[in-house]
């Protein structure tokens, strides 16, 4: 096996009498990596002409030529010029230096760029596709007309939104149904990097699916759970409310994927027990850890929605403070600072941090 999962529960028993929520973390851990799965990359970059300000075209199209040159010849990568419609510039092997030619349109199809990658995906192929715009779309501008929109589940949407003038709560909302990544830059010199961190290197499973029991509810993840490249530690924050009984609950979670190392499918149960108690064993051996962890989530999940909403987030942003500093994790209480009230960047910040 390439992977495994381990589970970490916030109690280790449920109560008898009451309903009870219990708070689970599953790790898909790294065992077992290859450097040469079969990954398509697609890269499609924005040629409205807002994009020849500032360099911001120049430094996309370089920044892409540098990343494709880079990956390995035995993953397929396209290249996609939209503004009227989306064109295909390039469809080939990597590890090849591409021309991009240096062209503009007079509007920004965002809509309609995403249902043509959507059907390149459509063969099973891993995808993991970097979607790069300085506008607003304007063929669809309405977050439910993406919502609506059915990703494969062996597609990812790493999104990078320039400047002032974008939609950010689309683009965030594309990259969270399909497990991705939403990047807000300011500085259009910032993306190089951005970029070359999108290139894997070492991958652990492929195309996976995990099933999990009925009431399961993910805070850093959209239902139905695909990843479709598994390239690092995965943990999935959620909570489940168990009913009263008198038997021990069993819960399973399953983990289906394609092993990149023999191309397999593989299938990977793990199931926990929780045991019957009274209230007071159920309340002397709660994990206090986990369950401000899962805390922290959840609330990072409300400040974003509330603030794609536009509406006031002084409340939750001071309870998602206090609950990083009961965590005791310093990273999460560094990351809580980072957060300033700004759609874009926060946006941004919470996206890399559901993922990570």
């Amino acid at each position: 096996m390439t992977i495994s999962l381990k589970i970490k529960t916030s109690h280790t028993y449920v109560n008898k009498n009451d309903k009870i929520e219990v708070g689970i973390v599953i790790y898909i851990v790294p065992e077992k990596y290859t450097s040469n799965a079969n990954i398509r990359y697609i890269i499609a970059v924005d040629n409205s002409p807002s994009m020849k300000d500032h360099n911001k075209f120049d430094t996309a199209i370089n920044s892409a030529q540098s990343l494709l040159a880079s990956i390995p010849n035995t993953n397929n990568v396209i290249v996609i010029l939209f503004s009227n419609h989306p064109k295909i510039i390039y469809n080939g092997q990597g590890g090849n230096i591409v021309y991009i030619p240096k062209e503009f349109g007079g509007t920004t199809r965002l809509h309609e760029t995403i249902r043509k990658i959507i059907e390149i995906a459509n063969d099973g192929v891993p995808t993991k596709a970097i979607l790069l715009t300085d506008g607003k779309p304007k063929d669809k501008t309405d977050v439910r007309d993406y919502e609506a929109l059915q990703i494969p589940p062996n597609l990812t949407f790493i999104s990078i939104g320039i400047g002032k003038d974008y939609n950010e709560v689309i683009l965030k909302r594309i990259s969270d149904k399909s497990a991705g990544v939403f990047y807000h830059i300011d500085d259009v010199l910032q993306l190089p990097n951005i970029l070359e961190e999108q290139k894997t290197t070492d991958t652990y499973a492929l195309n996976l699916t995990l099933n999990a029991p009925q009431g399961f509810t993910p805070f850093n993840y959209d239902l139905p759970i695909f990843i479709p490249i598994v390239d690092r530690l995965v943990a999935i924050y959620g909570t489940m409310i168990i009913d009263p009984g008198s038997l021990p609950v069993n819960l399973t979670f399953t983990a289906n994927y394609t092993d990149p190392v023999d191309s397999q499918s593989k299938i990977l149960p793990v199931t926990i027990t929780l045991q019957r108690a009274e209230d007071n064993v159920v309340r002397s051996t709660i994990n206090s850890n986990v369950l401000a962890e899962i805390k922290y989530y959840r609330l990072l999940k409300e400040y974003a929605d509330t603030l794609a909403k536009g509406k006031d987030t002084t409340r939750v942003m001071s309870e998602l403070m206090q609950t990083a500093q009961q965590t005791g994790n310093q990273a999460l209480i560094e990351e809580t600072q980072k957060l300033t009230g700004h759609s874009k960047s926060d946006l941004s910040e919470v996206t890399k941090k559901m993922r990570s």
